[in-house]
């Protein structure tokens, strides 16, 4: 780059800096605004917290009336199978040698000649 080109660089930049100081709002109403929002939050929090409140207790009740319904039902573990996604991965490939129990050959000694 050459000075002159720097020079035009340069002027275009502060250029920008000052389109964006005209259009940023004044410190003071972003400091009033700030403070206007923080006198309102204690009742924000104290809304929060009584909707979190009212939440884990609709969720309490519905737990307790789940696990009332199923008091008198078993459960029978053996019927229970789960089959993850992946269990085809486990399969090796030529698995029912590996389940079987080899077959040994004896070898019989008169086979040769004397």
């Amino acid at each position: 780059m050459t000075e002159r080109t720097d020079h035009d660089l340069g002027e275009q930049f502060h250029a920008l800096r000052r389109e964006d100081a005209a259009a940023a709002p004044p410190f003071y109403a972003t400091l009033a605004a700030a403070r206007a929002w923080h006198a309102t939050a204690p009742r924000r929090r104290v809304l929060g917290l009584a909707a979190a409140a009212i939440l884990v207790a609709g969720v309490a009740v519905a737990l307790l009336l789940a696990r009332r319904d199923r008091r008198g039902v078993p459960i029978d573990l053996a019927a229970v199978r789960w089959k993850a996604p992946t269990d085809f991965l486990l399969a090796l490939p030529g698995e029912e040698l590996l389940r079987t129990v080899p077959k040994l050959v004896t070898i019989d000694s008169d086979w040769r000649t004397p």
